[in-house]
């Protein structure tokens, strides 16, 4: 009996199994699929990240690197990174609006920081490690899809269609 930890979703599996080439019924309960399991595992071919059998099984058991806070708790992760990104566009002035010392600048980014996937989190991160005022470098924790989904942007970014510009300028002649 493989134990499945209870914060893996059913999405999470069906992606899961999907990248190790076994198709999964997306109109399967979560519980359907926990049932199937050892069928699953059976036709499951494993290389790149997960490479056998044991490896799959500690996934599994552990807890899931996807981040998913509820709507309150993303309300306030969201005005935390508010409050820093205004901090640091008012050249880092401490004031009432935002914070009145550095110290609680820091303890709301170690706060925000375990929710890397919320983009305004990466961007008040960005902006308090390039503070003078920075007291530790602090790097937004990501799943592993976020990783992999934000790579793959800046792959579309560097690359550069190259085609023909033209210019309309006036032209002058000489006759001698």
């Amino acid at each position: 009996m493989i134990i499945i930890d209870k914060s893996h979703s059913k999405t999470d599996l069906i992606e899961l199994f999907e990248s190790l080439e076994v198709t999964i019924p997306k109109s399967l309960k979560k519980q359907d699929i926990i049932a199937n399991l050892p069928q699953y595992i059976q036709d499951a071919k494993y290389y790149n990240k997960v490479k056998d059998l044991s490896i799959l099984i500690e996934i599994l058991k552990t807890k899931s690197t996807k981040q998913r806070p509820n709507f309150k708790l993303k309300n306030i992760i969201m005005n935390k990174s508010k409050r820093i990104i205004k901090y640091c566009m008012s050249n880092h002035t401490l004031s009432k609006e935002t914070y009145l010392s550095h110290e609680e600048v820091y303890n709301d980014v170690m706060y925000i920081a375990n929710y890397g996937d919320i983009a305004s989190v990466r961007k008040s991160l960005y902006l308090y490690n390039n503070s003078p005022f920075c007291i530790n470098h602090v790097n937004p924790i990501l799943s592993d899809n976020k990783i992999q989904e934000i790579t793959e942007r800046k792959l579309l970014k560097k690359e550069k269609v190259f085609g023909l510009k033209s210019k309309r300028s006036p032209i002058l002649l000489e006759f001698l």
